[in-house]
C-alpha cells in the first residue's frame, strides 16, 4: 500500500514537472515572439517618425565605370550649388518638397547641362519619388533604412553605384556646395524631429552612452 502511494506521488511528480516546463517553454516562445513583434514596431515607428519629417537625395550613375561616378558627383555638386540657398530657405517637408516639385524642370535641365558640359550625351530624369532607402550612416548620424520623400536624379541608364544624402534638414555636405557648418545642421536637425528620434539618429556621438551600447543601436537599425 505504502509502495502504491509512493509510486502514484512519484508519477504525479513527474506528471506536473512535465507540465511546468511545458509552461515555461510556452512562456518563453511568447515572450521572444512579443519581444519581435515589440521591436520591431518600435523601429518603424522611429523610421516612420523621421521619415514623416526629412527628405531624400539620391542620385543615379550611368554606370559603375570611373568616369561616370565621377559625372554623378559633378551633377551632384551642380545641382546643390545651384539649389542650396533655393531649399535652406524652406521651414519644414511639405515647404521643401513643394519648392522642389516647382523647381524639377529646372533641376533637370541644369543636371543635363552639366552632363553635357562633361562631354556625355546621356539622358537625364528628375522625379519626387517615395523610394526605400538602406540604412545609412552619414559621419556620426544614422538614418535607419525604409521609405522616404526623396528627389531622385537619374543619369543615363541609372545602373551605377548611388549617392545618397538629406536634403532637408540640410545635410548635404559635398565641396564648394552648401556651405553650412555640422553644428548648425545638426541643429536643424534636432530642431526637425522629436527628441527620442533625434537621440536615435545622433546616437554615436551621445558622450553618455557606452561604447557598447553605441554599437548595438548601430546593430539594431542595421
Amino acid at each position: 500500500m505504502e509502495k502504491n502511494w509512493k509510486t502514484e506521488l512519484c508519477a504525479l511528480w513527474k506528471k506536473e514537472k512535465w507540465y511546468w516546463l511545458g509552461a515555461v517553454f510556452i512562456g518563453v516562445i511568447f515572450s521572444l515572439i512579443f519581444g519581435a513583434h515589440w521591436t520591431k514596431g518600435y523601429s518603424e515607428m522611429i523610421q516612420n517618425g523621421i521619415a514623416a519629417k526629412v527628405v531624400r537625395f539620391h542620385v543615379l550613375a550611368n554606370s559603375d565605370s570611373e568616369e561616370d561616378q565621377a559625372l554623378k558627383l559633378a551633377v551632384r555638386d551642380k545641382v546643390l550649388q545651384e539649389y542650396g540657398d533655393l531649399l535652406s530657405e524652406c521651414e519644414n517637408k511639405e515647404e521643401t518638397l513643394q519648392a522642389l516639385e516647382q523647381a524639377k524642370q529646372k533641376i533637370c535641365e541644369t543636371a543635363l547641362q552639366e552632363v553635357t558640359r562633361q562631354g556625355y550625351a546621356y539622358p537625364v530624369s528628375v522625379s519626387l519619388v517615395r523610394e526605400e532607402f538602406p540604412f545609412k550612416k552619414y559621419d556620426e548620424l544614422i538614418f535607419p533604412a525604409g521609405v522616404y520623400d526623396a528627389l531622385r536624379i537619374e543619369i543615363g541608364e541609372a545602373e551605377g553605384q548611388n549617392w545618397w544624402c538629406v536634403l532637408y534638414p540640410q545635410m548635404c555636405f559635398v565641396d564648394a556646395a552648401w556651405g553650412y557648418s555640422t553644428e548648425e545642421s545638426h541643429r536643424k536637425l534636432e530642431n526637425t524631429l522629436t527628441e527620442e528620434e533625434f537621440l536615435i539618429v545622433s546616437a554615436m556621438e551621445q558622450e553618455e552612452l557606452t561604447p557598447k551600447l553605441k554599437l548595438k543601436i548601430l546593430e539594431f537599425w542595421q
